[in-house]
């Protein structure tokens, strides 16, 4: 069980000072409780805070933590009778040794894992060796003993060993305190691992007759597998406390080994051996029942869209000529597992039409030992229609079939939905064309309005500067419209415009697309066609028009129409083409009106020696 919790963040200096004062205590105390003539402790746990401070700071932070941690370890070694040359250098090893730790350990990216993964406790462990070498190697030049392997050795060991046993504990304590996940544990349990750890350690630390110590190995198993790697944490540092408090008060259970040096030497190899038999133990135990934690919820996952889906699977034996079904199979067909009987897939409850393609499917699959699906449809006991699929597979023993199996669901649902589907697609798909029509059309005359025309002519722009082709345009304008309008009313507009829209319809080519750009004013758009030809097209639209019975059709005396040439040059778009045509058109207007002018191939007027007019008659 988990239960969320939000921490405020803390203040970037809060870190930084807590650990320097940590860093301060322990160093008193060890140096206050240092065993033998060579001053030699069995552990250096400043080190382990600093390095846990570190590992819990922030970028910004971790700069201060180290600059605070330098004048603390020079007040204590100076107060314990270092010199200031000594301290110096002591203080260098030690702040260093703090750096390289986690900038190793966390990367350039600054992120510091968790010791509840084993590939970061692999990662945590070669930092704090490289860090405790470089500590070491200073340590022994800023005290003259680089010619010293048991000064070097002594050094090493106890740093590493205060960076492998109290960072990780400081970490996930704070991390199990603060963090947003708290696992629940049984009470019971952890008050019986508890129990059994305190008296095995007791009974191990607390006296010198017998060496028991693999007394504290066996607790420390139990607790791992009780509380994880908080528990395997807290019993390597409870061990490492007693280890050090028998060998402070005399009482350490290691007997066998009389020289003093000697028996520091062997705790602490003894307290490598726990660590080394207990955290990335207890850390591929915590991975592991994360996994079985994350399959089980995969699991019930599972079995719950199983039961939704209407999911089952049967196997039919050969020799026995009998089926199995899953509890899911007899609900698809309507039936009480309780009471009713399995029935062969290929008969029953499929129609009749059906049976044979379903025996056939599942013979070729015995044959040809092949995967295989099928569909049908089923009455269920209740008498209603129901659509499944299946596939499945032979089962082989010995080079021969012995049974055929598979998963059957019921369609029926996504069966009824393709088709709703298909019948609201095809009526999406006409009102959709209806309304691109509508979009595109001149409510008036029936032809391409001014979105179609600019959307073609783009297209067609694209296309003639791709393969290179011709194109050309015509911008028609009803002569004198607005005097149409004013004298025989808007009707009589709308009729004159109505004519033009179906004679230039019929007039231009196929592939061609004319269509009002809006008031009296009319487009056609004609790909492969030079200037030449589209001036023929627009003589021959202009006659037409000219020549049209208007009185019989609108009781006018004629209508004419003036219309400019624009063929697309190189570097042109929909803007530059349409104003080359309307300067043509403006140039026949100009000119009397009723005639057609070709635009320069820059979009100037030619000559009139190149114009294609007519007069008016």
């Amino acid at each position: 069980m988990f239960r969320a919790r939000r921490a405020s963040p803390a203040p970037v200096w809060l870190i930084p000072v807590v650990f320097a004062g940590l860093y301060a205590v322990f160093a008193a105390f060890s140096l206050a409780t240092t065993q033998t003539e060579h001053g030699i402790a069995l552990i250096w746990p400043s080190s382990g805070v600093l390095f846990a401070g570190l590992l819990l700071s922030t970028r910004q932070s971790r700069l201060l933590l180290l600059a605070l941690i330098a004048p603390v370890s020079m007040a204590v070694n100076m107060a314990f009778g270092a010199t200031f040359a000594i301290a110096a250098g002591l203080t260098l090893a030690n702040v260093l040794e703090g750096a390289i730790a986690v900038a190793m350990a966390c990367g350039l990216d600054g992120r510091c894992g968790r010791f509840d993964d084993p590939r970061w406790i692999a990662r945590f462990v070669i930092a704090s060796v490289c860090a405790s070498a470089a500590s070491a190697l200073i340590a022994s030049v800023a005290t003259g003993a680089i010619d010293s392997p048991t000064f070097l050795y002594s050094w090493f060991k106890t740093v590493f060993l205060g960076m492998l046993i109290v960072a990780p504990v400081i970490v996930t304590g704070v991390h199990t305190v603060s963090d947003r996940t708290r696992i629940a544990f049984d009470r019971r349990k952890i008050l019986a691992a508890g129990l059994f750890a305190t008296v095995s350690i007791v009974a191990t630390f607390g006296q010198t007759d017998y060496p028991l110590l693999f007394l504290p190995v066996v607790a420390i198993v139990f607790v791992t597998f009780i509380a994880g790697v908080a528990g395997a944490l807290v019993m390597i540092c409870a061990i490492t406390i007693a280890a050090t408090i028998s060998l402070i008060v005399g009482t350490s259970p290691i007997t066998f080994v009389s020289d003093p040096l000697q028996k520091i030497y062997f705790t602490q190899f003894y307290l490598l051996t726990i660590f080394a038999s207990s955290l990335p133990p207890a850390a591929l135990l915590a991975r592991s029942r994360a996994q079985m934690a994350e399959i089980e919820l995969r699991k019930a996952q599972h079995d719950a869209a199983q039961a939704f889906a209407h999911v089952g699977h049967w196997r039919y034996c050969l020799r026995t000529n009998t089926s199995q079904w899953s509890d899911g199979m007899f609900a698809i067909y309507g039936l009480d597992p309780k009471v009713d009987r399995a029935r062969n897939l290929e008969h029953g409850s499929i129609v009749e039409e059906l049976e044979g393609h379903v025996r056939e499917t599942l013979k070729k699959a015995v044959l040809d030992r092949q995967p295989f699906t099928l569909a049908a449809r089923i009455l269920n006991a209740q008498g209603e229609s129901r659509y499944i699929e299946s596939a499945g597979d032979v089962e082989i023993e010995n080079g021969k079939v012995v049974a055929i199996f598979g998963v059957l669901k019921d369609v029926t649902n996504h069966v009824t939905a393709l088709r709703q589907l298909a019948v609201e697609k095809e009526r999406a798909e006409a009102l959709a064309q209806k309304s691109q029509r509508l979009s595109e059309t001149d409510q008036l005359t029936g032809i391409a309005n001014r979105r179609k025309l600019l959307d073609t002519l783009g297209r067609e722009i694209a296309r003639s500067e791709r393969e290179h082709t011709d194109l050309s345009i015509l911008m028609i304008d009803v002569d004198h419209f607005k005097s149409i309008n004013d004298r025989f009313g808007h009707a009589v507009g709308d009729e004159v415009l109505k004519r033009l829209a179906n004679l230039g319809s019929t007039t231009l080519r196929k592939g061609d697309l004319f269509g009002r750009l809006g008031g009296e004013e009319f487009l056609a758009i004609l790909p492969s066609a030079s200037a030449e030809t589209a001036a023929h097209i627009g003589e021959r639209l202009r006659r037409e028009c000219e020549e049209l019975d208007w009185p019989k059709i609108a009781k006018l005396d004629g209508v004419t129409i003036s219309l400019g040439v624009a063929m697309c040059q190189f570097g042109y778009d929909e803007t530059s083409l349409l104003h080359a045509a309307d300067t043509a058109l403006y140039e026949s207007k100009r000119s009397g009106r009723n005639r057609l002018t070709i635009a320069d191939r820059d979009g100037s007027i030619e000559k009139a020696a190149k114009l294609i007019s007519a007069s008016r008659r």
